[in-house]
């Protein structure tokens, strides 16, 4: 019989997750005709002493710091050509483990022991899988949680972000759970090249940090506040995007909904992610630039 691991669990009140992996991924074809971009890998410190690095799809990764911090609820929004990709990899899988201990081989004790892990983490959640048949934008995406958040205050997170570091994020939830009369709140990091990006105007009132505007990838951004691809929200949020047009590249975009929440005088508050990396994997490039940096961080 396989036993799998305990984990310990975290005491953070949310625990409702939203993470969008459907996309087309274009930008890095051609390994994303049959894979989502979320299953590019990136390193991880070694469970053990040996100190070597481990390797992990972004999207796995992206899941244990979820967990780490207490959700236990995740709905997954995936491509209807991708979803056996990631759904095939989370899965349990006592054979594999199986095979894996009758090669007696050293070096694969690691590797059984972060596969033990996760599968307990799997086992411990509800999961829902959502297919999006065509991509036709963020918040259409998120459009398809609807049914499972419920009433539910939840944590959206785009799955192609790499944040090597969540300590931010207690702290980013708590800031929303301690605000009273609040819809949504929104990360931002100050930047100087903010082509591409979702801009957001902010002002100070009682200590908090309140969005006035937001607008999606402005020719000319009216502040240097990006808008990083991870929220919370209240269901609200839900009956905004219905109530919002298609915007930018004729999609239904999260940001014009938040700001279709501000017009109806809805608050929604701002947390600066401060000078800490991130990282969107959606370009080579770009890709190629977190993966070095998550190699550097896994030999620290």
């Amino acid at each position: 019989m396989i036993q799998f691991l305990t984990t310990q669990k975290n005491s953070i009140f949310m625990n409702t997750a939203v993470i969008t992996t459907g996309g087309l991924g274009t930008r890095m074809l051609t390994f994303t005709k049959s894979n989502p971009k979320t299953m590019l890998p990136v390193y991880t410190k070694s469970n053990d002493s040996s100190k070597t690095p481990m390797f992990k799809p972004l999207i796995e990764y992206i899941f244990e710091n979820l967990y780490d911090y207490g959700f236990r609820r995740f709905c997954f929004i995936v491509g209807s050509k991708t979803k056996s990709v990631i759904s095939n990899h989370m899965e349990p899988e006592s054979e594999f483990i199986k095979l894996l201990q009758s090669r007696n081989l050293p070096e694969d004790k690691r590797f059984i022991n972060a596969l033990l892990k996760l599968y307990t983490k799997v086992k411990n959640c509800e999961i829902k899988w959502i297919t999006q048949d065509k991509p036709s934008g963020f918040g259409d995406a998120l459009l398809g949680a609807k049914n499972f958040v419920k009433k539910e205050t939840f944590l959206l997170h785009a799955g192609d972000t790499y944040f090597p570091d969540y300590q931010f994020l207690k702290k980013f939830i708590s800031i929303h759970e301690k605000s009273e009369n609040i819809s949504g709140s929104i990360l931002v990091k100050k930047m100087n090249q903010l082509k591409g990006y979702g801009i957001a105007q902010t002002k100070k009132q009682k200590g908090e940090n309140i969005v006035i505007n937001l607008e999606e990838k402005p020719i000319k951004p009216k502040s240097n506040q990006a808008i990083l691809p991870l929220y919370v929200f209240k269901p609200e949020i839900f009956t905004a995007l219905k109530n919002t047009n298609k915007g930018y590249n004729k999609e239904l975009q999260v940001t014009d909904a938040i700001m279709t929440l501000v017009e109806n005088e809805k608050k929604i508050l701002s947390y600066n992610y401060g000078k800490s990396k991130w990282f969107d994997i959606g370009r080579p490039s770009h890709y190629f630039t977190a993966l070095t940096y998550s190699y550097k961080q896994s030999l620290d």
